[in-house]
């Protein structure tokens, strides 16, 4: 293979990477859970992941 050609090669292959991690970090994404569909107490639910990260930022610097 040439070099011209491994070049070329290398760069569409980090374009393709590069177009596919911004494609995924600029996608929709659903909300994990249940949503209370499942019977569990989504106030309780909700209280849990804010004491979390109340407890998260508590720990920062």
């Amino acid at each position: 293979m040439s070099p011209f050609l491994q070049t070329l090669a290398a760069l569409a292959a980090v374009a393709a990477a590069a177009g596919w991690l911004v494609a995924r970090a600029l996608a929709r994404r659903e909300k994990p859970g249940c949503g209370g569909d499942c019977g569990c107490s989504v106030d309780e639910l909700k209280a849990q992941v804010r004491g979390r990260a109340k407890a998260a930022r508590a720990l920062r610097p």
